[in-house]
């Protein structure tokens, strides 16, 4: 998007000069536990690690398919700075990882949503002035998550779901609305994930696994629990195994 010369900004994201490129497709995890979760999967050597600033990055080539994986950023703008530190590093196609509350009754703890656009209820995005209020992924990750799930036997509902930097202040009137407005879950990523991307002319998409439940307006919790462990490590094995190409 070109902007006026005021707009121009005094930083811009760059490579550092003894910094190699990132792999073209990055997956990008939220939480501290799904990294972790991730790595285990991987069996990831520390002596493959390098830093990128607050956050783990790894180039892996796995039987010929190339990607990497960093991580953790948690929250919007933390997702945001890692993100735009990647781009400028060569990332083309970004997957953001992570969890959500179900706001939906026939979605579960364990369950995974691919969210095809977000509602924005985060500060991050504003910054990235763009027409349309509702950001969106990327349509050729999107077909890229449905191939990888249909192909290995993982349910998943795609659908709008709901960004906030505030999970304390999920209220019951903003739950029923959303509810009603059938938007499947809240995290704290995706409509700035999905801002950014557009802004800067790269693919983005997400995946989400349901960490807890919301839809009763009582919270019930899956947070450490095995179904959700085991949903995550299974999310893992299918993107990072024999996947098809980005399409």
């Amino acid at each position: 998007m070109k902007l006026p010369p005021e707009e121009s900004v005094i930083i811009e994201p760059r490579k550092g000069r003894t910094e190699s490129n990132v792999e073209e497709t990055v997956f990008l995890f939220f939480s501290p536990t799904d990294f972790k979760i991730a790595s285990n999967v991987l069996n990831l050597d520390e002596s493959q690690k390098r830093r990128l600033n607050f956050a783990k990055l790894y180039d892996l080539n796995l039987n010929g398919n190339r990607f990497s994986i960093a991580g953790p950023a948690m929250g919007a703008p933390i997702a945001v700075i890692l993100m735009e530190r990647l781009i400028a590093m060569g990332a083309g196609n970004i997957v953001g990882i992570g969890s959500c509350g179900s706001l939906q009754k026939d979605i579960r703890i364990g369950d995974y949503i691919i969210p095809d656009k977000a509602v924005i209820e985060e500060g991050t995005s504003r910054h990235y002035p763009l027409d349309d209020p509702i950001p969106k992924a990327s349509k050729r990750i999107l077909e890229y998550l449905k191939c990888r799930c249909l192909s290995n036997n993982l349910n998943f509902t795609m659908g709008k779901v709901w960004t906030t930097d505030a999970p304390f202040r999920e209220t019951i009137r903003k739950i029923t609305n959303y509810q009603n407005q059938n938007v499947l879950g809240v995290e704290m990523e995706m409509s700035a994930l999905f801002t950014v991307g557009t802004f800067r002319g790269i693919d983005v998409g997400g995946f989400l696994v349901v960490s807890d439940e919301l839809f009763t307006l009582k919270w019930k919790s899956g947070f450490g629990g095995d179904k959700y462990f085991s949903a995550m490590k299974a999310a893992c094995e299918t993107l990072f195994f024999k996947p098809t190409a980005m399409v």
